[in-house]
């Protein structure tokens, strides 16, 4: 993916919450309602998927996540700039290949646009799978609750980084689905808590944001299945 400047190439808002409507009169109950002793998140972020890239995106907190640092990898925008900032790190200290260690730039580095940039390790290479990358989003979901930003934006990468094992689409499904799962069990666990989330972007090539966005809706209903179910 190279830089681009935000381009709307596609938005797919996918809204979280769900309208208070009551019952149209005479209608049958739905056949399998959520468990009733476990209600979904109040004030749930919302997700879009935009073709935009990391570098350009005006968040107040930008995420990516990064592997371990590999001799002779190749590497492509934004990839290449992202993995220049934290280059020490990651060949001195050995960044990235403990996965989900993260690494918080604030301000960010220049010419990213973001103002603070995360990057949440990935592990090794040979490692990387669907579940990982579940946990990344569970890991970004608590570090953006943490940090008390209104808007978060996430950028794989993982592609930029060589790897391609996965469609991208799966791979956003998967993040979505453990970020909004995470969300909901802090929900829980601090009920009275004022989140200041609001919604969450993100961001994909022009060439694979039409199937991420539809992912990303997967993700949603995904996660509230699980949470509706107890997670």
């Amino acid at each position: 993916m190279t830089p681009l400047t935000r381009t709307f190439y596609f938005l797919a808002l996918i809204s979280t919450t769900s309208a208070c409507a009551g019952p149209t009169p005479g209608a049958a109950p739905p056949s399998s309602p959520p468990s009733a002793s476990v209600a979904l998140p109040a004030n749930e972020p919302t997700f879009a998927a935009i073709a935009v890239s990391p570098l350009s995106e005006e968040a107040p907190l930008q995420i990516v996540s990064i592997f371990g640092y590999d001799a002779g990898e190749t590497l492509i925008s934004p990839a290449t700039e992202l993995a220049g900032f934290v280059a020490k790190p990651r060949q001195d200290a050995g960044f990235g290949k403990e996965p989900l260690r993260t690494l918080l730039l604030s301000p960010a580095p220049t010419p990213t646009k973001a103002k603070s940039l995360l990057y949440i390790a990935l592990g090794p290479r040979a490692e990387f799978s669907l579940e990982r990358v579940r946990t990344v989003g569970e890991t970004a979901m608590r570090e953006t609750l943490k940090l008390k930003v209104e808007h978060m934006a996430f950028a794989p990468i993982v592609r930029d980084q060589g790897v391609t094992t996965f469609a991208a689409d799966d791979v956003a499904q998967a993040f979505v689905a453990g970020a909004l799962v995470e969300f909901g069990s802090e929900r829980r666990a601090a009920p009275a808590s004022d989140f200041a989330l609001r919604d969450v972007t993100y961001e994909a090539g022009p060439q694979f944001v039409e199937s991420v966005s539809k992912a990303v809706a997967r993700g949603v209903t995904a996660a509230h299945t699980e949470l509706a179910n107890g997670h």
